[in-house]
């Protein structure tokens, strides 16, 4: 059954003060400790348990508990702080820090600055690069899983929602892969018996920079490959974007996984190249000409220059040559007389 309002767990360490979400695969609730601070609780969706066999059950629960273990390893200051967990009856319950409810998905206004788009994005890219360090991919990358925490005065990012975390090579289930968030998770993620890898969040990460953008959610990945729908560049909605961004949502977000980016700091390192403005080849051999002509008629000038100052130095140099021995008439002597 699920907790309400009041239920207290662990023998009143914690207080259920209201639910905040529910998926298929779990439930979160927020929760006071006895010092009246707010933590969250997740734990397994009671419906999900219900319908499973004893071995499917403990085997979920060995999973859930794994991934608590897991995620335990990634430290990070945009990343949720984990805590201990524990089991209540038949539950087991992951405890976390509580950010707070604003999310990237009900920001006012709807579309951001690019700066401030990329400062967030930036900041979860980073943490999912901790994530994929320790052989875990998050895959459920979207705005909604994305909360805002106010700290110094300033907005910051903070990943939450690790319930999908799984090794990276574990094979995926039937039941995992209905977990998926439509626009932002990849094909690879909807194939049953796909290995997910890090380009998997890139995809997810990229349709999420495209969404706060544009404030708009991409088309879905599986209507690109299966139905052949167009993805609408970033740009083309909001003309203010950079091309530098537009180019890296579109690489991030590309169908194919092996043209994407295959790491999440290879892509992350796709925002902050310089932007390169190209001229097109007539113009550059126009300009090269001009150029040309230029330096040519400038070194005519001034080798006319020079030689005209020269021609002027000439007279100041000029001496009297020595008479030729052969042009000077001998003086006679008396030996010579006839």
């Amino acid at each position: 059954m699920a907790w309400v309002a009041g239920d207290q767990l662990q023998g009143g360490k914690y207080t259920i003060e209201k639910e905040l979400g529910r998926g298929r695969f779990g439930i979160t609730y927020l929760v006071k400790n006895r010092n009246s601070d707010r933590l969250v609780i997740k734990t397994i969706n009671d419906n999900l348990l219900q319908s499973l066999s004893q071995p499917q059950r403990e085997r979920l629960e060995n999973m859930f508990l794994q991934e608590v273990t897991n995620l335990t390893r990634c430290q990070h200051p945009h990343i949720v702080k984990f805590k201990t967990p524990f089991r209540e009856g038949e539950y087991p319950c992951l405890v976390m820090e509580y950010v707070g409810e604003d999310s990237l998905a009900n920001l006012r206004p709807a579309i951001l600055s690019e700066q401030d788009a990329l400062r967030y994005i930036q900041q979860i890219g980073e943490a999912l690069i901790v994530v994929h360090q320790n052989e875990l991919i998050h895959r459920d990358v979207r705005p909604e899983n994305i909360l805002l925490r106010k700290r110094d005065g300033n907005l910051e990012a903070v990943l939450i929602d690790f319930g999908l975390a799984l090794d990276f090579d574990y094979i995926l289930t039937t039941s995992r892969t209905q977990e998926t968030s439509a626009g932002f998770t990849p094909s690879e993620l909807s194939t049953k018996g796909t290995i997910a890898k890090a380009y998997s969040d890139v995809y997810s990460l990229a349709a999420t920079l495209y969404k706060l953008l544009t404030g708009r959610t991409p088309v879905d990945a599986v209507k690109r490959k299966l139905d052949g729908e167009h993805l609408v560049s970033p740009k083309e909605y909001n003309s203010q974007i950079s091309d530098r961004t537009n180019k890296a949502i579109l690489t991030g977000m590309q169908l194919d996984p092996k043209q994407r980016s295959q790491s999440m700091r290879e892509w992350l390192d796709l925002l902050t190249q310089p932007e390169i403005t190209v001229t097109s080849n007539t113009k550059s051999n126009w300009e090269r000409n001009i150029q040309v002509w230029g330096i040519i008629i400038a070194a005519i000038a001034a080798i006319g220059g020079l030689l005209g100052g020269l021609a002027g130095w000439i007279p100041i140099f000029k001496t009297t040559p020595s008479p030729s021995p052969s042009l000077v008439s001998p003086t006679p002597s008396s030996s010579q007389t006839p």
